[in-house]
C-alpha cells in the first residue's frame, strides 16, 4: 500500500495536465470562445448538455469561456417543435455559460418544423420563427448576451450580431439549412416564405458589408451561421426574384464572403454546423487567410470545440480542439456518410 499515495498524486496530476492541454495560461494576445451546435437529438445528448452533471456542460462550466456561440438546431428535426420543447432547450441553452451566449437560428426549430412526423402534424414554420424570435431575443428572460459587452444587434432582423472580442470582430449570420429556407414550404403561405428567404438575404448581405467596414483595423473576423454553406450543388445558380426556389441559396452569401476576404487579407474563420463533415480546413487554395470550421454534432460527433485565435502563429491562426476528446479537428471534410 506504500505505492498507494504516489499513485494517486500520479492520476492528480494527469488529470490536471488534460484540463491544462484544453485550458492553456491566459494571454491577452488570444482570444478564446467555445462553438456549440446540432444537438441534442437524442435523449443522451440531451443529459451531456444539462446542469449539473452532463459532461459537455461541466466541460464548459470548468473552461468558463468569455463567449459561447450556439450555431442552432438544438433539436432533432423530427421532434416536436411545440412552445414547451423551444422553451425548455432555450433554458438549458441558457444554463451552459450563462449571460456570455451568442445564439443563431438553424432550421430545426423553424423552418423545418412544417414536416408531419410521428410527434407532430406540423407547424407553419413563418408562425415559428417569430415564437423563436420572441423566446431568444425580444423577451431573453434569462439575458443570453448581457456580459458581452458592446454587443449590437441588426435593426430589423434581430438574429444577427455583432460585437468584439479581444479586439477581434464577430458576427453571426441567420442562415438555416433547407436551401436557407427556400425548398419543403409546407404549411406556410409559399409567397409569404420566399418572401422571408428574400429579406434575410438582404439582411445578411448588409451584415456582412458593415462587418467588414467595422472589422477594417482587426487583426481577424468570427462569423458564425448555421447552414453548411460549402455543401452545395455546382450546377445551381444563385436565387434571384425569378428564380426563388430551383437555386442555390448560399451562392450570393458565399460569393460575397469569399470576395470581403480576398480584400481583408488577415485571418477569417468562418464557423457553421448543418452537416457531419467535421472539420477545419481552408476551403479555398486562392484565399489562404479564410478558414471554415464545420462544428461536431448531427449525430457523428457529440462534442463542443473550444477555439482558440492566436494572432502570432500566421500559419494556422486558428486552433480547435474537442471538448470532451481534446484532439485537433480533422483537417478532411468527409461528406461520405451524408
Amino acid at each position: 500500500m506504500k505505492w498507494l499515495p504516489v499513485i494517486l498524486l500520479f492520476i492528480l496530476f494527469t488529470a490536471t495536465a488534460s484540463v491544462a492541454e484544453l485550458i492553456s495560461p491566459s494571454s491577452d494576445n488570444l482570444t478564446r470562445f467555445v462553438v456549440i451546435g446540432d444537438k441534442p437529438y437524442t435523449d443522451a445528448e440531451y443529459a451531456l448538455l444539462e446542469q449539473p452533471d452532463g459532461a459537455i456542460a461541466r466541460a464548459i462550466q470548468a473552461l468558463a469561456p468569455p463567449l459561447l456561440i450556439h450555431l442552432g438546431d438544438f433539436k432533432q428535426s423530427q421532434s416536436s417543435c411545440s412552445d414547451e420543447l423551444l422553451k425548455d432547450h432555450y433554458r438549458q441553452i441558457a444554463q451552459l455559460n450563462p449571460h456570455k451566449i451568442v445564439y443563431t437560428p438553424g432550421d430545426n426549430e423553424w423552418v423545418d418544423c412544417d414536416r408531419f412526423t410521428l410527434f407532430s402534424a406540423g407547424h407553419d414554420e413563418l408562425e415559428r420563427l417569430n415564437f423563436l424570435r420572441q423566446l431568444f431575443f425580444h423577451q431573453d428572460q434569462h439575458q443570453l448576451t448581457k456580459d458581452i459587452p458592446g454587443l449590437i444587434r441588426q435593426e430589423g432582423f434581430v438574429e444577427n450580431a455583432l460585437w468584439k472580442s479581444n479586439q477581434v470582430v464577430f458576427a453571426t449570420l441567420h442562415v438555416p439549412g433547407t436551401n436557407n429556407g427556400r425548398k419543403e414550404i409546407l404549411r406556410s403561405n409559399l409567397q409569404d416564405a420566399l418572401n422571408e428567404a428574400d429579406h434575410r438575404d438582404q439582411s445578411n448581405e448588409k451584415w456582412v458589408q458593415r462587418l467588414f467596414t467595422m472589422a477594417d483595423s482587426a487583426p481577424a473576423i468570427v462569423i458564425a451561421l448555421h447552414a453548411d454553406i460549402f455543401n452545395f450543388d455546382h450546377n445551381k445558380p444563385a436565387c434571384t426574384i425569378k428564380n426563388r426556389t430551383n437555386c442555390d441559396g448560399y451562392r450570393k452569401l458565399r460569393d460575397l464572403i469569399k470576395n470581403k476576404a480576398a480584400q481583408f487579407s488577415k485571418p477569417i474563420l468562418v464557423v457553421h454546423g448543418d452537416s457531419q463533415a467535421y472539420c477545419l480546413h481552408q476551403p479555398y487554395a486562392t484565399i489562404p487567410n479564410l478558414w471554415r470550421l464545420n462544428a461536431p454534432g448531427d449525430y457523428k460527433y457529440t462534442d463542443a470545440n473550444q477555439v482558440v485565435f492566436d494572432p502570432q502563429n500566421k500559419d494556422t491562426p486558428f486552433h480547435v480542439t474537442g471538448l470532451l476528446d481534446r484532439k485537433p479537428a480533422p483537417a478532411i471534410c468527409d461528406y461520405s456518410i451524408l
